[in-house]
């Protein structure tokens, strides 16, 4: 599991970097305009995600500052490391 936990971190980081280099360093042609699209939708659903994790557990669970960052950064990968560590405590 904590394997599997720290590849998806990996692969969100890579999508993170590419969608946000878009940003800095605007890619050719139409290929702006979509990375834009994907970049908005990456962001509305990880906090779609956050929301409905913190509405769900928040009594449940016992949150960490940096926890609410980590679902949206990672999304339910950031979800799964939380819940792999309240398991191991």
């Amino acid at each position: 599991m904590k394997l599997g936990i720290w590849l998806g971190r990996f692969i969100f980081a890579i999508i993170w970097a590419v969608l946000l280099a878009n940003v800095v360093w605007p890619f050719q042609g139409s290929a702006y305009g979509v990375f834009l699209l994907l970049l908005g939708i990456l962001v509305i659903m990880h906090l779609l995600q956050l929301g409905m994790f913190v509405a769900t557990y928040k009594h449940v669970i016992n949150w960490r500052r940096g926890d609410y960052w980590q679902v949206f950064i990672f999304g339910i990968i950031g979800w799964l490391a939380i819940m792999h560590r309240q398991r191991n405590q």
